[in-house]
């Protein structure tokens, strides 16, 4: 566990959740400097102020200390997905939900949908 991997995880996960390193560091009554020097790398957040990240940031422990968190990739596009619906009219929504039902019942029909294909 790097004190650089973990910097960069926070790093990751504060820009994730649209918060500036100042708004972080208010939660915590930290400056955004306190914040930076975590990001950096240079200190570690103490274990309590770990906790808070995880319910501020929504996300593990893993995810910040990383241990053999493999989902960043998917929460990220996840997030981009979402946000690209949320940007849709709803006539445009739901177009696509229904050409997006379509494709799954064709694949059922096809016999090539299954629960392992269904993450």
């Amino acid at each position: 566990m790097s004190k650089n991997n973990i910097g960069n995880n926070i790093k990751f996960l504060r820009q994730n959740a649209g918060l500036t390193q100042a708004q972080l560091g208010k939660i915590f009554g930290v400056s955004h400097v306190t914040v930076s020097t975590w990001e950096s790398g240079r200190t570690m957040p103490t274990p309590d102020i770990v906790e808070g990240l995880c319910m501020t940031l929504h996300c593990r422990k893993e995810e910040i200390l990383g241990f053999g968190y493999a989902g960043r990739e998917k929460d990220v596009q996840r997030k981009k997905l979402n946000e690209y619906f949320d940007a849709l009219s709803e006539d445009n929504r739901h177009l696509l939900l229904v050409r997006a039902k379509e494709l799954v019942n064709l694949e059922a029909e096809m016999g090539g949908y299954s629960n392992a294909n269904a993450s």
